[in-house]
């Protein structure tokens, strides 16, 4: 596994967490970008710039992005588990605007993040939810 793997693959692991933490203490997107980075810049490589993109990009798009995980989810957003929830709008943020990153490697990512920090079956249903989202939104999967 490349180092800049790695970096990215902890710049989404650390944004999972402060979507969590936003949820639940309702902290601000930049004090989550000021802690994260305080608390890990010198516990090892994060592609922070990629960190911060994420949270700024969910959090400006969060109408957009709750809106399609919603049309594709069997219940609501308040039933979805806060940590799936997370990975669900991070995952569906890539799909949206993060096009360099290829969607098989967004899903396999969120996926990933799901079976480490999701609920027991929390896996099944971030791929099966961001697949349909990837179906609708990337044009690289033609």
């Amino acid at each position: 596994m490349s180092l800049k793997f790695k970096e990215r693959r902890r710049a989404r692991f650390h944004a999972v967490q402060a979507l969590y933490q936003q949820a639940v203490a309702h902290t601000s997107i930049n004090e989550l970008k000021l802690q994260f980075y305080a608390d890990n810049v010198e516990r090892h490589l994060v592609e922070w710039d990629f960190f911060y993109r994420l949270l700024d990009g969910v959090d400006k798009n969060k109408v957009l992005i709750d809106h399609k995980i919603n049309h594709y989810a069997t219940n609501d957003l308040a039933s979805i588990n806060l940590i799936d929830l997370a990975i669900l709008r991070l995952g569906t943020y890539e799909l949206i605007d993060c096009l360099d990153i290829p969607y098989q490697v967004v899903l396999n990512e969120y996926v990933d993040q799901a079976k480490e920090l999701g609920t027991e079956e929390g896996h099944r249903f971030v791929n099966g939810l961001l697949d349909k989202i990837a179906k609708e939104m990337r044009i690289d999967m033609v």
